[in-house]
């Protein structure tokens, strides 16, 4: 069973406090490939990469996690770039560069020609399903969809990403019922602006999707999941220094799929999918964000890491 990541590889600029900015990987469905990877999935990144400097180096680090990258063609345009700063509360926000760069120059041919024969799950979300990119993202879902695969989307909403914003929003809103799971922070729901209570807003969504599973995460509040099954909460890990939160929303999604894969749950339906063991699978996704935001940048932890976290806290 194996899952195909579509969506940005780029290179985060984070200031530090020296108010120097030093370049890191990144990109959201770039780092839930790690994650997936860290955590014994099999999985392929299908975005082309640039044939840059920047391009080479996030290739190098792909393979050398152990995800399969089927494309071989480099694209001629750079790697895109993020700007990010961090404020007090360690919280990121992101000036985003995305004119006539790479991730945007993959066809929906090299997609589907490169999907896995196994393929299970389609993951995609953030600036992949920016409008430009909209009209692809929906031939690949239709597509993946005739074959049976269950479609996984991170909202991970970057408002100035798109100069239109209520475009932006209503084509975000426009995949909620083609997508089996969705994963959506409080701060992707206040950028739907459905409601000034995310809770309530998360409902609203849950109720467009039609069936299948939300995961709403609420920093350090912890995560809620919604199914036809009813709903469950789960706390945060306490996690005595917060280094950074940067990429701990794609740490905590590869390891909630992670999670069900390795219990073999995501063979049929999501929607068919126990209360209880997406509880379990929120409660193991939870001490993966934990030990994220325990280091610095993106660092997605190992299966072997989040087992001995949630032992060692006793939970």
């Amino acid at each position: 069973m194996a899952i195909a990541v579509f969506g940005e590889a780029l290179i985060d600029f984070i200031a530090g406090e020296d108010g120097a900015y030093r370049p890191h990987l990144g990109g959201s469905p770039y780092n839930v490939a790690i994650g997936l990877a860290r955590q014994g999935i099999e999985i392929s990144y299908l975005s082309s990469l640039s044939d840059d400097s920047f391009g080479d180096q996030l290739l190098e680090s792909l393979l050398n996690e152990g995800v399969h990258v089927p494309l071989k063609r480099r694209s001629l345009w750079p790697t895109s770039l993020a700007l990010v700063t961090v404020n007090k509360e360690r919280q990121p926000t992101y000036r985003l560069y995305r004119e006539g760069i790479a991730d945007k120059d993959t066809s929906f041919e090299e997609i589907v020609e490169n999907l896995p024969a196994n393929l299970r799950i389609f993951h995609t979300g953030s600036l992949a399903i920016t409008p430009s990119q909209l009209p692809k993202i929906r031939d690949v879902f239709d597509f993946v969809r005739e074959r049976g695969v269950l479609i996984s989307i991170d909202l991970n909403i970057r408002i100035r990403a798109s100069i239109d914003r209520q475009k932006y929003i209503g084509g975000v809103r426009s995949l909620l019922k083609l997508a089996d799971i969705i994963k959506a922070s409080d701060e992707d729901l206040l950028a739907l602006e459905l409601d000034a209570d995310t809770r309530t807003s998360a409902e609203m969504v849950y109720r467009e999707m039609g069936n299948g599973v939300l995961v709403l995460t609420e920093g350090d509040g912890g995560a809620v999941v919604y199914s036809d099954r009813g709903v469950m909460t789960r706390p945060s890990y306490h996690v005595p220094e917060v280094v950074d939160t940067v990429g701990a929303g794609d740490t905590f999604h590869s390891a909630f799929l992670a999670y069900l894969i390795r219990e073999g749950r995501l063979s049929t339906s999501a929607a068919d999918i126990d209360l209880y063991l997406l509880d379990s699978a929120l409660n193991y996704a939870c001490a993966a964000a934990a030990i994220n935001v325990s280091r610095a940048g993106c660092s997605p932890p190992t299966h072997e890491e989040v087992t001995g976290f949630i032992a060692a806290a006793g939970s």
